[in-house]
């Protein structure tokens, strides 16, 4: 029987069972598959709330299953921004991870990694609550993909007029000077902040043959390094230019970036 036909009916069936979480976890170690798992639970509400409350309410495993399915930082992101904007989903998780401290742990550190909460709470809260990395790569890891989207648009228009990028010699957010010399609604699809909730900033030199995208990452200030290629705090800039990433955290392989 083919993958894609079996797997709609496949997915609540292996959750209710625990004999079957590892051939939940086999499916979802597949990148197709598990695009088609997440693809499922964001477009059925009703699916959605049942497998998250199975999710929630099966200790064993539980933590590889949701680890499988956030392996993608894209389609995690998507995933739990559309179920915590529905208010079945958030009454789901609130109901099940108030009774449960391990449980409200587990969820709060899934939720870490895929950066979606960044503007909620600062690095040092994090730390205390013991999640420090995780908020720290979830919010490295969404900024990073966010910052190549939007260069991959700059790199498209440089393209299409020789080469040049649009001219912004201060360092400005990318909604002052960037967004005035690009086509009106070229931003629509792209978030246009970092996971800590600070816009990116643009710069190029005065003939617009090269630019940097900056996120000033966790402290929100500027490192003065900009081109330093790999570091090791979580305070250092991150900066894509010309297509690439010149400085990102080190611990993040940068290829793997989409």
């Amino acid at each position: 029987m083919r993958l894609k036909r079996f797997y709609p009916l496949l997915i609540v069936p292996v959750l209710l069972l625990g004999g079957c979480a590892k051939d939940m976890q086999d499916l979802l170690s597949q990148d197709e598959t598990r695009g088609q798992a997440i693809e499922t639970l964001v477009s059925d509400p009703s699916m959605r709330g049942e497998v998250v409350a199975q999710l929630l309410n099966t200790p064993a495993g539980r933590e590889t299953v949701f680890q499988a399915i956030l392996k993608n930082e894209e389609q995690s992101v998507t995933l739990v921004g559309q179920m915590m904007g529905n208010d079945r989903g958030k009454a789901l998780v609130a109901s099940q991870i108030a009774s449960d401290m391990e449980m409200a742990r587990t969820f709060m550190r899934m939720l870490m990694l895929t950066g979606v909460v960044g503007e909620i709470m600062t690095q040092q809260q994090a730390e205390l609550l013991d999640l420090g990395e995780a908020f720290a790569h979830g919010n490295q890891v969404r900024t990073m993909s966010d910052l190549r989207r939007l260069g991959g648009v700059l790199d498209g228009w440089a393209k299409r007029n020789e080469g040049f990028y649009p001219v912004c010699d201060g360092y400005d957010e990318v909604t002052d000077c960037l967004a005035k010399r690009l086509p009106e609604g070229v931003f629509a699809d792209l978030r246009l902040k970092d996971a800590w909730g600070r816009r990116f900033l643009y710069h190029t030199d005065a003939e617009g043959t090269t630019y940097a995208l900056i996120s000033y990452s966790t402290d929100g200030e500027y490192d003065r390094l900009g081109k330093a290629g790999p570091t090791s705090s979580y305070d250092c800039d991150i900066v894509f230019s010309n297509g690439d990433f010149v400085q990102w955290p080190g611990h993040i392989r940068k290829e793997t970036i989409r």
